[in-house]
């Protein structure tokens, strides 16, 4: 882990004052961002304190990446530093909350982790309840920003097993969907249903029986648009009795957000990071 050692001081002073003083050429604000990231260390300990006591033996250096904490949280952590946090969503926890469910959720538990280190943790995008995958939040407003303007330039598949064998094996769907009273999303071949357009490609992984494994690529990114669309064209997915499934071969929603790639917020690095299929799904 790169890390750039700072001078110490030549008297015992507050963490804060001193980060100041030997960065003179750096704004007030930014060295006061830097120290509530958690990327400096006074003798190897993350230290978001502005009052910590430094002295002439202690070793102060600000490092590239923040080492996450050890947590005991429900769910697979896949990446974080100090702009963004990545993780494995489980089937049938949400990812925020709603006046019924406001503790059990992604955003509440990761700002629970995050609030130790005086953090908290910024929606850029959200999974239905029952879809598991890769989940990223930015853990700074900055960085949510950045990345909902670039959204449309990030790639997101999708893994899903639908029933029966979809034909052609591989296409793209463009339909308009609406929401009605019953929460219930439609998707339309018609522009004149006054919905909004959401677009997907599909290709065949394996065929197993009545179920197809499909690897889906999000065009669009629309309220259940998935189980929408492969409803619309006869092929719900496994277990999704909403949209019109009758099976249910591993008791949950087969849909799996396996990856993600986009450009890091702060250095512009194109990442990816993927999550493997839920157990049962590869057939």
């Amino acid at each position: 882990m790169a890390a750039r050692r700072l001078p110490s001081p030549s008297q015992p002073t507050g963490l804060l004052v001193h980060l100041i003083a030997v960065q003179s050429d750096t704004k007030r604000t930014r060295v006061k961002e830097v120290l509530r990231s958690g990327l400096v260390h006074v003798n190897g300990v993350s230290t978001t304190q502005h009052d910590t006591q430094v002295g002439p033996d202690d070793a102060v250096e600000i490092r590239n990446e923040r080492a996450p904490a050890v947590r005991d949280l429900p769910f697979e952590v896949l990446f974080e530093d100090a702009s963004i946090f990545v993780l494995n969503k489980p089937n049938g926890l949400l990812t925020v909350g709603h006046k019924r469910e406001k503790n059990r959720t992604v955003e509440s538990i990761v700002n629970q982790a995050l609030s130790e280190h005086r953090q908290r943790c910024f929606i850029v995008q959200r999974l239905d309840l029952y879809t598991s995958g890769v989940l990223l939040l930015a853990k700074t407003e900055a960085a949510q920003k950045k990345i909902k303007d670039n959204w449309g330039a990030s790639e997101k598949f999708y893994h899903a097993l639908v029933e029966g064998i979809p034909d052609p094996p591989h296409a793209t769907l463009t339909h308009f969907l609406s929401e009605d009273e019953r929460l219930l999303v439609h998707a339309s071949d018609s522009q004149n249903s006054g919905g909004v357009k959401a677009t997907l490609s599909y290709e065949t992984v394996k065929q197993h029986d009545a179920h197809t494994l499909l690897r889906i690529q999000l065009k669009t990114g629309k309220k259940n648009q998935i189980r929408a669309q492969m409803s619309a064209i006869g092929h719900p997915i496994a277990g999704d009795a909403k949209y019109g499934a009758t099976t249910n071969p591993i008791e949950r929603l087969c849909l799996h957000a396996s990856s993600l790639t986009l450009k890091h917020p702060k250095t512009n690095q194109r990442m990816s990071f993927t999550a493997p299929l839920p157990a049962g799904m590869d057939i």
